[in-house]
């Protein structure tokens, strides 16, 4: 649990705020989360979670289940039993998930998941991204995706807007200021802007 610990507990950037947003708002339990290295914080707020990077140490911090399953337990906010699954491989090739099987996929620091990963999800299910690769780009020219809102934090916690038209999405967002000092320690900064999509079809 260390890397979870020293990535994101320590330096703020767990954004559970961000996920009990969504739970609280849509009928969310079975997520996909490609690209997740080992940011297991949606595990918290969503009982299923399929987690996939083809990166080593992600494969290294999911190799011993039991005490990420231990923390899940004893932090989850849902009364159903925790269950993960992580797949090590590139996200960007076929993985072995059933398509049309997932309520939510996070697209999230990552890029391409929403053209190749799109397939997985239900239909009437939720795409999450902050298009920092250009993923909401990619999910406004699919025809299998709707804008229906957007995800703002603001006044110390998240917001959830529905798309009324006059939402400007830029073409890719490159904004690298995500950490400040703070005292002694570093900090994440969230000033994002996350935007949901329905899969049609």
């Amino acid at each position: 649990m260390n890397l979870y610990s020293t990535q994101y507990v320590e330096l703020d950037f767990e954004r559970a705020g961000l996920f009990k947003a969504i739970r609280d708002h849509y009928p969310c339990k079975e997520v996909l989360y490609p690209g997740c290295s080992a940011h297991i914080t949606p595990s918290l707020y969503f009982p299923h979670v399929a987690y996939v990077d083809k990166n080593e140490t992600a494969a290294q911090f999911f190799e011993d289940e039991k005490p990420i399953l231990d923390f899940i337990k004893r932090h989850k906010h849902y009364k159903q039993s925790a269950y993960i699954r992580f797949i090590h491989q590139d996200y960007s090739q076929p993985l072995p998930l059933r398509e049309g099987s997932f309520d939510l996929l996070l697209a999230l620091f990552a890029e391409g998941i929403a053209k190749s990963c799109a397939k997985y999800l239900k239909p009437g299910g939720l795409l999450l991204t902050n298009n920092h690769q250009g993923d909401a780009v990619d999910a406004v020219h699919d025809g299998k995706f709707r804008l229906t809102g957007t995800v703002r934090y603001q006044k110390g916690s998240y917001t959830i807007s529905d798309a009324t038209g006059g939402i400007t999405i830029p073409a890719q967002r490159h904004n690298n200021n995500f950490l400040k000092q703070v005292n002694e320690s570093v900090q994440y900064v969230e000033n994002e802007v996350y935007y949901l999509f329905e899969r049609l079809r």
